[in-house]
């Protein structure tokens, strides 16, 4: 009896050394499991949101050029850019349609909506009480310049944070 009691102790230690070991590989593997599913995850995240920043970063850029003069129908080169930029948007936002891209599309079309007229030099020197209103086109369109800006800026972060996580 005092050999089988020995040998079962020594199975004992056996079985406790394995089953740590065995517990700390199992963890192990958990843990390394989660890691590359959730980086995968975020890769993919990534992926699918990179033509979303970039489309905004690229409306930003042209917004920028934009805000240097106002925009006259038929003489500013960058209201060309800007219809390419809103398609593009318009299909991020189908893309994403969590994100508030809509708000910056409302912007832009706010802001076309309030271009001068080509003629309006030629309106104004005939009559200097339209001066009233040229003005105010040309302060609106800085006011939604600054709006989509900001929407811009907004749409980017909710995409960095997405990206993050």
């Amino acid at each position: 009896m005092l050999t089988l009691s020995s040998s079962s102790s020594g199975a004992g230690d056996f079985t406790s050394s394995w089953t740590w070991g065995t517990g700390i590989a199992l963890v192990t593997l958990l843990v390394t499991t989660w890691l590359v599913i959730n980086h995968r995850r975020r890769d993919q995240t990534v992926r699918w949101h990179q033509p979303d920043y970039d489309t905004a970063r690229d409306a930003l850029l042209v917004l920028n050029r934009l805000s240097l003069t106002t925009a006259v129908e038929g003489t500013t080169p960058e209201l060309r850019e800007l219809v390419d930029v809103v398609s593009r948007l318009r299909i991020a936002e189908q893309r994403s349609p969590k994100l508030p891209f809509g708000l910056i599309l409302a912007e832009l079309e706010g802001y076309r909506a309030h271009v001068l007229p080509q003629n309006h030099a030629d309106k104004l020197a005939a009559d200097e009480s339209l001066l009233d209103d040229h003005l105010t086109l040309a302060r609106v369109q800085g006011i939604r310049l600054e709006a989509a800006r900001t929407a811009i800026t907004h749409v980017q972060r909710k995409i960095e944070n997405r990206t993050r996580s």
